[in-house]
Order: C-alpha cells, then sequence, then structure tokens
C-alpha cells in the first residue's frame, strides 16, 4: 500500500475526532464497490473518510463533513 502525506493545513480540514492536523492520502479498498481500490483521507488516530477514485475528490469529501 503506497500513501502520500499531505500537511492538513495546506489541504484540509483537522481531524473532528482527536484533532490532528497531519493527514494521509491512502489507497483503501470500497466497501461498497467492486472495481478495487480507491482513496481516502487517513488519520492517525484511524479516522478515514469516505473512499474516492482520486485524490482531489477524497480531500473534497474530507473537507465537506458535517460539521458539529
Amino acid at each position: 500500500m503506497s500513501s502520500k502525506k499531505i500537511e492538513a493545513k495546506d489541504y484540509f480540514l483537522p481531524c473532528p475526532f482527536c484533532g490532528e492536523s497531519a493527514l494521509e492520502i491512502i489507497e483503501s479498498e470500497f466497501e461498497d464497490n467492486q472495481e478495487g481500490e480507491g482513496l481516502t483521507v487517513y488519520c492517525v488516530c484511524g479516522v478515514q473518510g469516505p473512499a474516492a477514485k482520486t485524490e482531489e475528490e477524497a480531500t473534497f469529501l474530507w473537507n465537506s463533513r458535517v460539521k458539529n
């Protein structure tokens, strides 16, 4: 599994659970799709965003989550 480290302060909202700001985009299995692997934003605390086909889409989905 490959990963690309991206600084959250430049691209992502902080993790809503632990507040971490250094997140990664990693390859992840789509749970509801048989097309294979996708990309997701991942935090060291174990939280993952929704799976997406591109880094841009994964980032958008992470930053578009419902805010409390």
